[in-house]
């Protein structure tokens, strides 16, 4: 009886699971918009202000809208080429800590002040860097303080390609409008405007149900793992002799994490953008939900196993 319990309560969470992927599959956009769609909540993330004025304007509003946001992104680029800058310098300099060895170390560090110089010629924190580097008085001490500038240059870089993604989301949002301001028919034009807004809008509608899915996607996992543990620690209690068993089954999990981890890309979708999510922690989320979806299919498949096999003792 108490089996069967827990096999009622597992199935359950687990169709509750596949009806929340059926839902998402049914409710999601248009495939082909999906490039559209990425662009949009980039945008939408850092400026939703710029969404917002494209989905009020009229056509004879328009113009001013998009002179606006042109503006505004021609700033953003210039800016962009700035970080790129720093990005680079700092790369350099981390390349030349990462080529150091116990020999050319004491070398470089007489020269250093000669070669920060040009080194950090541009740089924004040149004191930082001189201050840093002199704080790293024997070759032992260089593997703490390259581990603390690798850290910072990871940082950097995936701050600029957040920014470099924006500003080609942006663009990309702009010169759609654009193109529609300059069709020379102003009833294509208000056609092709308002064709223009129902997407954006439909693309709103679509992140709010994206969002809704992926938090009861996190409640039905994190609730089917709370009742794995407290099954598991129930039998581990009931039965200690056969506990090994369950020990091989959390390895297991273990092992479908890690497979996750490795498979998890680090490219960032908008919603963890606008979390502000590294791309570390974005393979530690894919990594997880692998997870969720092995115990759910194998919580399945143990069912079906389970109802075939009494199916077969029943007849015997």
């Amino acid at each position: 009886m108490k089996n069967r319990i827990i096999n009622i309560v597992i199935f359950v969470v687990a169709i509750l699971a596949c009806c929340v992927a059926i839902a998402f599959s049914f409710f999601s956009f248009d495939a082909d918009k999906k490039e559209n769609y990425i662009q949009t909540q980039e945008v939408k993330a850092k400026t939703p202000e710029m969404v917002s004025d494209l989905e009020t304007a009229t056509v004879e509003s328009l113009p001013s809208v998009i002179e606006k946001y042109k503006e505004m992104n021609a700033e953003s680029a210039e800016k962009q080429k700035e970080d790129q800058i720093q990005k680079d310098i700092l790369y350099t300099y981390l390349q030349d800590l990462k080529n150091l060895d116990e020999n050319s170390f004491e070398g470089y560090k007489a020269k250093f002040p000669e070669r920060s110089a040009s080194l950090f010629a541009k740089s924004n924190d040149k004191q930082k860097y001189v201050d840093g580097f002199n704080g790293v008085t024997t070759y032992k001490d260089l593997d703490g303080y390259t581990e603390k500038i690798n850290k910072e240059y990871n940082e950097v870089k995936q701050n600029y390609l957040l920014e470099r993604n924006y500003i080609k989301s942006a663009n990309a949002l702009i010169s759609r409008a654009d193109a529609i301001n300059a069709t020379a028919s102003s009833t294509k034009k208000a056609a092709d405007l308002e064709s223009f807004q129902s997407d954006l809008k439909s693309f709103g509608k679509s992140a709010s149900l994206q969002n809704f899915f992926i938090i009861l996607t996190y409640i039905l996992g994190i609730g089917a793992l709370a009742l794995m543990v407290f099954f598991l620690l129930t039998n581990m209690i009931a039965n200690f002799k056969t506990s090994y068993k369950i020990l091989l089954g959390l390895l297991l999990l273990v092992v479908a994490f890690f497979i996750g981890y490795l498979i998890g890309t680090p490219t960032l979708s908008p919603s963890a953008i606008k979390a502000g999510m590294t791309g570390s922690g974005y393979k530690m989320v894919n990594a997880a939900c692998f997870t969720v979806y092995v115990c759910l299919f194998g919580a399945i498949l143990a069912i079906i196993v389970s109802l075939i096999m009494n199916a077969v003792k029943n007849r015997n």
